[in-house]
């Protein structure tokens, strides 16, 4: 009796359905498998070859920059080859000295601005806010050689400053305005509606709940970008190229011109000297240095000012 019963529902239509339902989704699952397989192998070989191009040059700053880098390299000035003395290229503690004043100059110019304009769009929805959002969307992808121009125009030629610190941090705050201003938006809209909605049920004025409660919760996005912004200007050879003189002396004061660590390596890798063309990777790996800490660090403490939020 029970094998007629078991032979009687192996006939039935619904039996039948659902042998078809289970053999379909059998193959379908192995098809999925098979894609899924493909798709991760065509990621991995994407991943590997983008990887070469970084590689190979992290392999060539250690290997062409560490030579030239010594205790002279940080704590000495630029000395100029002779046919005598060919290889006395100096050091470049003059660039350092520029490459800090000008990163300090333009954050103390970009990061309180930048903050503030990007707490405002965040907050307000006016037609200002609208065009405010679409001038710096504008200038973060603009060539940063128009920043220089600009500072180039205004600070040194009609205010009469002249090749200065002051002109290139101008240049580097006008290129960091936008990437702060646009980070500082995307964080402060993170935050949950409910923290400003506590807050105006309390009795505190708008402005005060935007500057005591969202800044605070949004401090890590807004921390992170600022950081990221000083990473990219650190790096720009543009504008500093036709504001800040290139100053063979240490020199913090913001009238004085200065140099940078891009602007050497654009001139050191010109020179005819060999020593000098030499000496450019050796910068070059100090400054990629510099810029991988900043970075680093920015994604450090966020993730640890993440965690302690959570």
């Amino acid at each position: 009796m029970n094998d007629l019963s078991e032979l009687h529902e192996a006939s039935t239509p619904s039996s039948r359905m659902r042998d078809e339902i289970r053999r379909t989704s059998d193959a379908s699952r192995a098809r999925r498998m098979t894609v899924s397989r493909i798709m991760i192998l065509l990621c991995g070989l994407a991943l590997a070859v983008s990887a070469v191009p970084l590689v190979a040059l992290i392999y060539e700053l250690l290997r062409l920059g560490v030579p030239v880098i010594d205790k002279t390299f940080f704590t000495t000035l630029p000395a100029t080859p002779t046919l005598i003395a060919p290889n006395a290229t100096g050091g470049v503690s003059n660039a350092i000295i520029g490459t800090l004043v000008l990163t300090l100059y333009a954050s103390i110019m970009a990061i309180p601005l930048g903050v503030l304009v990007g707490v405002y769009l965040s907050e307000s929805d006016s037609k200002l806010a609208a065009a405010l959002r679409v001038i710096s969307q504008t200038m973060a992808g603009a060539p940063s050689i128009l920043m220089g121009l600009f500072a180039f125009s205004f600070i040194v030629h009609d205010l009469n400053v002249g090749f200065s610190a002051i002109a290139g941090a101008f240049a580097l705050a006008v290129l960091m305005m936008p990437v702060i201003i646009i980070s500082t938006e995307i964080a402060v809209r993170g935050v949950p509606n409910t923290l400003r909605e506590a807050g105006l049920a309390l009795g505190a004025k708008p402005h005060k709940v935007s500057l005591r409660i969202v800044l605070p919760a949004a401090i890590s996005g807004i921390v992170t970008g600022s950081i990221l912004a000083v990473s990219r200007a650190v790096g720009e050879t543009a504008p500093v190229l036709l504001t800040i003189g290139g100053g063979f002396i240490n020199s913090w004061k913001p009238l004085d011109p200065v140099s940078a660590l891009p602007l050497t390596i654009f001139e050191n890798a010109k020179s005819e000297w060999p020593s000098q063309r030499a000496q450019v990777w050796g910068i070059a790996l100090v400054l990629v240095a510099f810029v991988f800490v900043l970075s680093l660090s920015a994604r450090i403490w966020a993730a640890r000012k993440q965690r302690v939020n959570n």
